[in-house]
């Protein structure tokens, strides 16, 4: 295995995931720790046609997998430009016979509503979804007819372990002022959440999976596969995820503006966020056979614990992953 943005927040996940199979991590800097497993190789992703010379040094064994994960944030243009050497660099390698694209959910944009498919139309507005769309769309048509492809768009990826990955959650618990203002405006729109074990579970599957067809898209975010009935429609209503974390966290309920329908959906379209009743759907990824290690209900259960050691849920997590708390309100996922 092959892996960019190992030393990246996923990156990490995924690692885990690759425990005890040859993985070589590929970036600019060196790991703070590298597993017996592991080994790190000094590539700028950046650097052009180096990238290829770099590519090729490492001598890959037939049948090697690559998974893409390093992104520029800061940088949307060079992204781009680091994907399509990569893509080059692939090209050049004919060792090299499945690759791997993190992508991510937001390249469908915020214009849609219902159900959003991999063969959804992609609208992105932010320069973030456009760099991501502009990194996947080469990879589709140039990528070399014997080597595998799958793309994975990712949901909001979400850890107990990382705070600023659950910002909404920690508002919805800490900030309530905050939170009721947001819940107002956002009331319906999506949340998207995939929990990060689940996250890199789907890369690790998309790494050894025999594929139906050599190109393969795929949504991958938590829904009612895997979730409770209850938390599956709050992560599809941002207002209704609310109300669930402050139900199993013992608070009461939060006050909001009856703002009318037209009204969220017009402040959705201002800030480019997904209109309410839009959400994402992974049927296709379970179709081929992923299964999520961890329902996001638990994940959800161990941030408010987290957030209030010293207090009893009200809401406890039964065996089948369902949060006792009552319905959001938010659009049923039937996907």
């Amino acid at each position: 295995m092959v892996l960019t943005g190992g030393r990246g927040f996923l990156g990490g996940h995924v690692r885990a995931a690759l425990a005890g199979r040859g993985v070589v991590l590929l970036g600019r800097r060196r790991p703070e720790v590298l597993a017996a497993y592991e080994r790190w190789a000094s590539v700028d992703l950046a650097a052009g046609a180096l990238v290829t010379h770099h590519l090729k040094a490492l001598d890959a064994p037939a049948g090697t997998a690559l998974c893409h994960l390093a992104h520029n944030f800061g940088d949307p243009e060079q992204a781009v430009t680091m994907s399509l050497n990569l893509l080059s660099a692939v090209n050049a390698c004919p060792q090299i016979t499945r690759m791997v694209l993190i992508s991510t959910v937001s390249v469908y944009g915020p214009r849609h509503r219902g159900l959003v498919e991999e063969t959804t139309a992609c609208r992105p507005r932010s320069a973030y979804a456009r760099a991501k769309l502009a990194a996947e769309q080469p990879w589709l048509t140039e990528l070399r007819a014997d080597c595998e492809l799958v793309v994975l768009r990712m949901g909001s990826v979400i850890s107990a372990q990382r705070p600023t990955s659950y910002q909404p959650i920690f508002d919805a618990l800490r900030r309530p002022v905050r939170a009721a203002a947001l819940g107002s405006l956002r009331r319906g729109t999506p949340v998207s959440y995939v929990t990060a074990g689940n996250a890199a579970a789907a890369v690790r599957f998309a790494l050894d999976t025999p594929l139906v067809a050599r190109r393969a898209v795929f949504n991958v975010v938590d829904d009612l596969g895997r979730a409770g009935a209850a938390l599956a429609r709050a992560n599809v209503d941002y207002a209704a995820m609310q109300d669930a974390v402050r139900r199993l966290a013992g608070l009461p309920a939060l006050w909001r503006l009856p703002l009318p329908t037209a009204a969220v959906d017009g402040a959705a379209l201002v800030i480019g966020r997904p209109r309410p009743g839009q959400w994402y759907s992974s049927a296709a990824l379970r179709a081929a056979g992923f299964a999520a290690p961890r329902a996001l209900a638990d994940e959800i259960a161990q941030i408010v614990d987290g957030q209030f050691p010293d207090r009893a849920r009200a809401g406890g997590i039964g065996a089948g992953g369902e949060a006792d708390i009552a319905s959001g309100g938010g659009a049923p996922c039937g996907c």
